[in-house]
This record gives C-alpha cells, structure tokens and sequence, in this order.
C-alpha cells in the first residue's frame, strides 16, 4: 500500500499541492472551511507527516505540546505547572491542547504535530474506541512522545502515572476498617486505564473484607444532570453505608446529592475518593482525599520527554515511573473505634 502524502490529497481534493500543505500547517492564508476539508480528509486517508524531514527543515520548535483532557480538573492543572516548571529550565515553551474527551479532535491534534511545531508531546489520553493507531504512527516515525496518568498498553513510549491498584486497596480497606458493610465503586469510563486500575483494587479489599460478595458498580457518565439521578436510585437499590470515589467528579456528586436527599456523610454513607481539589478542606464535612502528585508526575514526564528529546533515541517499553499517592484523613469516614 503507498503512503498517503500531500500530493495524494491534494489529487483527492483537486487542490494545489501547495494549498493542502498549508492548510495542514494552519495557515491564515487558506479559508478555515479549506482548512477543515484538507484536515478531515488528511485524517480519513490516513495521512502522516514525515516528522524527521519537517524536523530537520525547521530546526528545533524549542516547543513541547502537552494534551489534556480538560483544565477544570486540578489534577491536570497541576501536572501543567510541573511540566512547565522543567520546560522553563530548558528554555522551552508548553503549547497545551484540550480534547474535551473528544477522540476526534485527539487525533486531528496530534497529527498537527507532525509538521514541526512542537519538538515531543505530553498525552493524557482520551478514550477511544477505534484504538490509538494514531499514537503508534507518531511514534514509529520517531516523533518523541510520553504518556502519563491516563494509559494505553498498547503504545510502547515512556510513561508515568500513581499506584492507582495499591492506593485504591489501601483507600477501601480503610473504609471497612472503619466500619463499613457494603462498599461501592463510584467511577467513570470503565475502559479508561485509571479506572480499570483502581477498580481492581477496590474489588481485591472486597475479596478481602466481605468475601463472596459481588461487587457494586457505579459507572458516571460525567455529567451532572444525568449522573445524580442515576446515583440516586443506585443508592436506594443496592444500599451501600460506604462509597469510593474513583474521580473527583463522583465524590462531589454524592454531597449534591446529600444536600437534596437530606443524609449525612459519614453517618450514612462514609466517602473516600481520588481528589487534588485544594477546596476539599471547606467541603462539610471535609473529604478524605486521595492526593495524587500530580505536579511530580507533570515533572517526571516532562524530564522523560527531554531526556528522549535529547538523545533522539526512541523509547524503551520499561520506561515506566510510578510514583505513590497518599491518603489525607478528614470528616467524611468515621473514627476508628475503640
């Protein structure tokens, strides 16, 4: 099969070679509905750029991009700030794109990349169905590359995350340690890595603390208006006295959902939950948070980066940096008894 090339779609779309080249580098001279033809149908042919050729044309960006899902929550925040804190060191911009969970514009941003304009790529990934065939093309072109916090096995490239398996036993051991009968699973895309890993060890202190017990599942959507609804007959169904919070988002739904159902966190449900939210000590009453380091993870990925950068040496799949989380006690689980 021939690769796909700029002469290719430019024939596709009866365009000038020269016009598909810049509409693909974002250029102001061409209409932005040229743009988006060119770009849409460069990503339905499979199109990839040469990143070493447009590379040694341009010479080093002195750029690195990083790719989140969303700003809102403080967790990627604060990875920013730490990756920024080693871009600075090494004279380097941080170009930041945001998916908004979109796959489409995932891959639509990351080949982009390939025409010189960052120099490596930071990637959270989103979640995507079809697979990330478009992650594996930048890395066998030798476009430098590193994952953190959201994983996919599949593509081989450094990465750096928590102990989302260890913590998240740890988490709802404590739970029943502190009384707790019945413990449910609140968390979001089942698929994604973060929650397949903490899922799992969530259901190893099941084992643990209620064998033979099956597991109790609350999958988010992550929005607000359909999940409270739903939350709320989960919690008249299955009746746990205790949740763990596998994202932020959910924890925070259960204490909407107390102000409206009048209960009370701990009395009828203890709450843990992964959370960097710096407001979590004025939420009532305070929640026991999960604090992921998230500036250190931005800081170890970004060292990675440069490290690959540097050498110009493409990865190793044992590249991998696992840094712990830990737990911060508050109101929302009961006392130990005496």
């Amino acid at each position: 099969m021939q690769p796909v090339t700029i002469k290719t779609i430019a024939e596709k779309l009866g365009l000038s070679i020269a016009t598909v080249s810049r509409a693909l580098k974002d250029s102001y001279e061409i209409s932005a509905a040229t743009r988006e033809k060119v770009k849409q149908a460069a990503l339905e042919m499979g199109y990839q750029p040469n990143v070493n050729a447009s590379g040694l044309r341009a010479g080093s960006s002195k750029t690195i991009a990083v790719m989140v899902p969303e700003v809102e929550n403080h967790f990627f925040s604060q990875v920013i700030s730490g990756i920024e804190s080693v871009a600075r060191e090494y004279d380097y911009h941080v170009l930041i794109y945001l998916t908004h969970e979109d796959p489409k514009k995932e891959e639509a941003f990351v080949h982009l990349l390939g025409n010189g304009r960052a120099d490596g790529l930071l990637i959270s990934v989103t979640h995507n169905r079809d697979g990330y065939a478009h992650l594996n093309r930048m890395a066998s072109a030798g476009f430098p590359m590193v994952l953190f916090d959201r994983l996919v096995e599949e593509v081989a490239v450094p990465h750096v995350c928590t102990n989302n398996e260890a913590i998240s036993f740890e988490a709802t051991s404590l739970l029943y340690q502190r009384g707790a009968k019945k413990t449910a699973f609140l968390g979001l895309d089942a698929d994604l890595f973060i929650t397949r890993t903490r899922l799992a060890g969530y259901k190893k202190a099941v084992e643990q603390f209620d064998p033979g017990a099956a597991p109790l599942v609350f999958a988010g959507t992550g929005k607000p208006e359909l999940d409270l609804p739903r939350l709320k007959n989960f919690l008249h169904k299955y009746q746990p006295d205790a949740l763990f919070g596998a994202s932020e988002s959910m924890a925070l739904l259960l204490y909407e959902l107390g102000s409206q159902e009048k209960f009370h966190i701990p009395d009828d449900y203890q709450l843990i939950s992964f959370t960097n939210l710096s407001a979590v000590p004025f939420l009532n009453p305070s929640l026991t948070a999960i604090i992921q380091p998230a500036f250190e993870i931005g800081k170890e990925a970004a060292e990675l980066l440069f490290k690959v950068i540097k050498k110009k040496k493409i990865y190793s799949a044992e590249q991998k940096r696992e840094l712990p989380s830990a737990i911060r006690l508050a109101a929302s689980i009961r006392a130990p008894s005496s």
